[in-house]
This record gives structure tokens, C-alpha cells and sequence, in this order.
């Protein structure tokens, strides 16, 4: 079926393509039941506004980048709240003149490209980004080049911008304190690398928990880092069956939970007797697991809509102290 345009409209209602723009504008020349009929047939034809032409006359661009990271070479399903972030996004954008063009980031590959390239090249009005780290270049590029952005967690700048992040912390402190009240003492945390802002949040909250219940908890001990494991089943496997094996996990994604605990029972280990295990999650997967395992879940659907919200806020001049937002995750016990 053909898109439908202006001329379409003024087709269909028997009005000149005129009057139909006028009504669309709620021109005060256009009578109130000419706008009701044009926008009812504008709805039943699914018209959208070209934002290039709208664009074109308001001076505005109405194209908005996110830059997200694609899918590792050899990764199973990637990261599955990537969809769910996306949907998040896209509708909060539904029935705005705006729409939204994803920029991949490719593993390796400097984050500091597709920000540059999107601004030289006039691609969008307003930019959103993850994986932010504590000094993050992108930040100050786009703060002294005036480009409206809104960042998918926090940094630690004294440049103060926009941000929807999950409260990292809190959630590290919750995994870890359910832990050491089921009797761990001896839990390890996977983590991402040390240069994302999150990361830091989500250790020290866990440190915090078990500074409280008595228990040691240090990088160099406790921290597995995801970039030191490239093959979660084998590593769970060798984990539980050295010396030191924990008795207490904090998986940072519903496929490395998976991973893991594969090779726990590879081990001939018992989850749940053996080891204790929760997991960060974006969906309801973990409830499938053999034990079903407890999670923290990150609603991302919610994240890309207040992500769009804060971008949209941004760019009418709101102030900055008002668009920075934190979202706790909900517990799920299984």
C-alpha cells in the first residue's frame, strides 16, 4: 500500500491539498469540523508527517541517533533487552514529528565515531547513548558542539548532562545482601569492564552489603569480569571445581546465568544446594532456567521511553537537574 501524503488526504475528503495542510496545522482559517474530518481521515489512511519537509520549514531536525552496541562475532542471542530498549524508544516517539535512526557500534570500534560522524554529518537534533564510562569523551563532544543528548547511565564529570540510568548500586546491594542471607560467604559478581560507570556502582553496592554482614568482598577476589570468560559453560565448570569455589553468584545477564550454570552442573554441583545464584534480567527467561533462578529485572521498555522523554524535554531548554532519572530494578524470587 502506497504512503499516504497530503494529496491522498485531499482525495479522499473531496477538500483541496491546501485546506487539508492548514487543518493538519490547526490553522484558525480551517473550521473546526474540517480539521475533525481531515484528522480522522489522516488517521484512517495513516498519514505521518515527512520530517524532512517539516524539517525543512521549521529550521528543526526531527531525526533522533541512538548509538547502541551491535552483537559480539559468535554471541549466542546478544543481548536480549536491546529490543526491548529499541520498542521503548520508538513508541515513546509515536504521534511526534520525530523519528529515530540507530547507529551501531561495533566491537572495537572507538564510541567516539559514530557520535562524530552522525554530528559532521547533520544526521540528528538530539543524540542518546549507553554504556557510558566515568570520564566518557562523547559527553564533553557533544556538550561543547551545543548538541542536545541524553545518556543511558551516568558518568563522573563535572560536565552535568541528562541521564535515565538503573540504580546500579541499589541493585548490586540487593543481590548481595540476598545472598549472604541465604549463609554465603564466599560470592562472586560478573562484571563488565571497570570502565563503564556502572560497573563501579554495582561493586561498590555489593561491597557494601558485605562489609555489613562481615564478609570480604575485593575486586581482585571476587569480581569475575565478562571480558576474562569466553566460554561461560567451561567457566563455570573450572569455578566450582577449584579450591576456592564460591558459594554465592551474581550473573550480569540472563545468557551468562544460562552459561554458568551449565558448567555448575557439569560440575556435578547443585544450584541452589551447592551454590546459590541470582542474575540481572530484562525479561522472564530465568523462570525457564533448571532451577528457575532469582533476578533483578531492568525494565527497558520503560528505560527508552524516559530516555526519548528527557531527549524531547532537552531539546524545548528544560534544565538539566530535572532530567536526570534513576529506575530501581524489581526483585523476582524464584
Amino acid at each position: 500500500m502506497a504512503k499516504a501524503t497530503l494529496k491522498t488526504i485531499a482525495e479522499y475528503t473531496g477538500l483541496s491539498v491546501t485546506t487539508v495542510s492548514r487543518a493538519l496545522k490547526d490553522g484558525d482559517d480551517v473550521k473546526q469540523p474540517t480539521k475533525e474530518i481531515v484528522k480522522a481521515a489522516a488517521k484512517k489512511l495513516g498519514y505521518r508527517p515527512n520530517p524532512s519537509g517539516v524539517g525543512l520549514r521549521t529550521g528543526i531536525n526531527y531525526n533522533i541517533c541512538a548509538i547502541l552496541p551491535v552483537t559480539k562475532p559468535g554471541d549466542i542471542v546478544g543481548d536480549v533487552g536491546t529490543l526491548a530498549l529499541i520498542e521503548g524508544l520508538t513508541a515513546a516517539l509515536k504521534g511526534t514529528p520525530f523519528h529515530l535512526t540507530v547507529l551501531p557500534v561495533s566491537p572495537g570500534e572507538d564510541p567516539m565515531e559514530p557520535v562524530r560522524y552522525a554530528y559532521e554529518n547533520n544526521l540528528c537534533g538530539g543524540m542518546i547513548f549507553n554504556l557510558t564510562a566515568t570520564q566518557d569523551d562523547r559527553v564533553a563532544y557533544l556538550h561543547d558542539n551545543e548538541i542536545p543528548f541524553v545518556t543511558f547511565g551516568q558518568t563522573e564529570m563535572s560536565i552535568e548532562h541528562a541521564f535515565v540510568d538503573v540504580d546500579n548500586h541499589d541493585m548490586g546491594y540487593r543481590a548481595a545482601t540476598e545472598l549472604f542471607s541465604q549463609g554465603c560467604k564466599n560470592i562472586r559478581m560478573l562484571s563488565s569492564s571497570f570502565d563503564y560507570t556502572y560497573c563501579w556502582h554495582k561493586y561498590y553496592g555489593a561491597r557494601r552489603a558485605a562489609r555489613e554482614s562481615g564478609v570480604d568482598f575485593e575486586i581482585e577476589r571476587n569480581i569475575i569480569f565478562d571480558t576474562d570468560v569466553k566460554d561461560y559453560r567451561q567457566f563455570g565448570k573450572q569455578m566450582m571445581l577449584a579450591d576456592d569455589a564460591p558459594d554465592g553468584l551474581i550473573c550480569g545477564s540472563e545468557i551468562s546465568a544460562l552459561g554458568l550454570i551449565a558448567g555448575i552442573q557439569d560440575a556435578h554441583k547443585v544450584v541452589g544446594k551447592d551454590i546459590k545464584v541470582v542474575t540481572v534480567e530484562t525479561c522472564d527467561l530465568p523462570s525457564f532456567f533448571r532451577p528457575p533462578v532469582s533476578g533483578y529485572r531492568q525494565n527497558f521498555h520503560k528505560i527508552g521511553r524516559m530516555l526519548i522523554q528527557h531527549l524531547l524535554r532537552r531539546m524545548e531548554g528544560e534544565p538539566i537537574k530535572n532530567l536526570q532519572s534513576l529506575e530501581k530494578t524489581v526483585y523476582y524470587p524464584r
